[in-house]
């Protein structure tokens, strides 16, 4: 008898500590934001039913991102974290940073995460020819060497990679009006497009 409950708390012990409340973190700035908010076009069921929790705070650089990775990934123990970052960077919020930088602030957060035995996807960033509240910046081709960098470091190690902008930008390097209010955040049919490809990923 004695066995058999030793045996009995350790199996509940080893469930309890290895189920995952959250199959997934999105972390990012506020393409993730708004995407569970109706008020900007975004799913909030999105989220529910697929057992995701959202970690997009807008206007944030990737530098941020890390100093509240450990406790917006990291304790909340999901089963994937997936990131997507740097357009801020790149729009200057907090001044500027060169793509090497935002690069080794991606790879931060990826390292940490996989050491915690959270497997990482990582997001290119979205198509924008033009920001709205910094419009002197040309956003295009840091966002293409950025999402460069990105697709390398991740098939470097198999890791998990998506894709988001190739199936949203114009030829030109926006993110068209039918997708996007203001060339850079989603609206809702962008959000449509964006669920799909990332459900498809996790699978």
């Amino acid at each position: 008898m004695k066995r058999f409950l030793v045996i009995a708390a350790a199996v509940i012990f080893c469930c309890s500590t290895s189920y995952a409340q959250y199959k997934a973190v999105f972390m990012g700035d506020s393409i993730f934001d708004s995407w569970d908010s109706t008020k900007h076009g975004g799913h909030p069921e999105f989220f529910t039913k697929n057992a995701f929790l959202n970690r997009g705070i807008s206007g944030q650089v990737t530098a941020q991102m890390v100093e509240r990775f450990e406790k917006d990934v990291i304790s909340n123990a999901p089963e994937f974290v997936i990131i997507c970052g740097g357009t801020n960077d790149i729009a200057q919020n907090k001044g500027y940073v060169s793509n090497r930088q935002i690069m080794k602030n991606i790879k931060w957060m990826v390292r940490t995460a996989e050491r915690s035995g959270i497997r990482v996807v990582l997001c290119t960033i979205l198509p924008a020819a033009r920001y709205h509240w910094r419009p002197e910046i040309a956003p295009v081709e840091p966002i293409r060497d950025m999402n460069r960098r990105i697709e390398r470091f991740a098939k470097h190690k198999q890791r998990i990679f998506i894709d988001l902008y190739t199936p949203l930008a114009a030829a030109d390097g926006s993110l068209p009006k039918e997708l996007s209010k203001d060339g850079v955040h989603p609206n809702s049919h962008c959000y449509d497009i964006m669920e799909k490809i990332v459900l498809q990923a996790l699978r």
